[in-house]
């Protein structure tokens, strides 16, 4: 796990974007949904786009063959783009939220209970408040599951997939 965080801190210090990376953004969210995009800060930005890059290679290379996952590639790869849009309410740089993971891990989870920091909690919570923005924006049931549950554990296997490659960006 600590290898695994510092090579997530060490990626989102260095990993910009740049124009090439907005061009792909773009072709893929309408105007209103890259407005939210890029409220996000870049290093979420780019977390978002290595997540749908990663989820267009494994389906368009054929590592995946689960038909439900396939049949909605392009649904999964603009939910990557969405799935964090819940922290541009507070924003959590690197340092914010190195720091949060660490108490997190001392306090075995405890660091929730922290109410009235807005930063912790648009941390835990960042899956509800990016719902909360996209429910009247997005017409699309999955794009809203995977953007309410990509980090909860009762899931299908489309959140599983996308999950396991969140978890590893």
């Amino acid at each position: 796990m600590i290898p695994k965080r510092v090579k997530q801190f060490y990626i989102n210090v260095v990993d910009t974007m740049n124009e090439e990376d907005y061009n792909y953004v773009e072709k893929i969210l309408n105007k209103e949904e890259f407005e939210l995009f890029k409220k996000l800060l870049k290093s979420e930005q780019k977390h978002s786009l290595r997540i749908a890059k990663e989820i267009e290679y494994n389906i368009d290379n054929k590592m995946i063959n689960n038909e439900e996952i396939l049949k909605n590639r392009d649904i999964l790869i603009k939910a990557a783009l969405l799935h964090d849009v819940g922290k541009s309410k507070q924003k959590l740089n690197v340092i914010d939220k190195s720091i949060i993971v660490i108490l997190n891990k001392l306090t075995k989870g405890e660091l929730i209970k922290l109410e009235k920091s807005k930063k912790v909690q648009c941390y835990y919570k960042h899956s509800e408040y990016g719902y909360e923005i996209l429910k009247d924006k997005i017409d699309n049931k999955l794009i809203l599951n995977i953007v309410k549950n990509h980090h909860n554990n009762d899931c299908d296997e489309i959140v599983e997939f996308f999950k396991k490659i969140d978890d590893d960006n």
